[in-house]
């Protein structure tokens, strides 16, 4: 699969995962992620100039992302230690 196949493939992963966050099935971390998604595939779609822009600009909101469900989880982690496991 060349770079087109994989920027359809991302593509559409990306919608999906918007998808599922507009209808309330998936959380605003992973919304991000697909966010990211979306836009590393279009770099593999646009012209060689502006590809490695756009790809760094997917590239940091997908760490954005990561970041997030990170925090998220590790905030989740601690409200269980201070309830004593509930």
């Amino acid at each position: 699969m060349g770079g087109a196949g994989f920027g359809w493939l991302e593509i559409v992963l990306g919608a999906v995962g918007l998808v599922l966050g507009v209808i309330g099935k998936s959380n605003r971390s992973s919304v991000v992620i697909s966010i990211g998604l979306l836009v590393m595939g279009v770099s593999h779609l646009v012209a060689k100039n502006y590809r490695g822009t756009i790809s760094d600009v997917g590239g940091l909101i997908l760490l954005f992302g990561l970041g997030m469900m990170i925090a998220f989880a590790r905030q989740n982690r601690a409200k269980k230690g201070k309830n004593g496991g509930r």
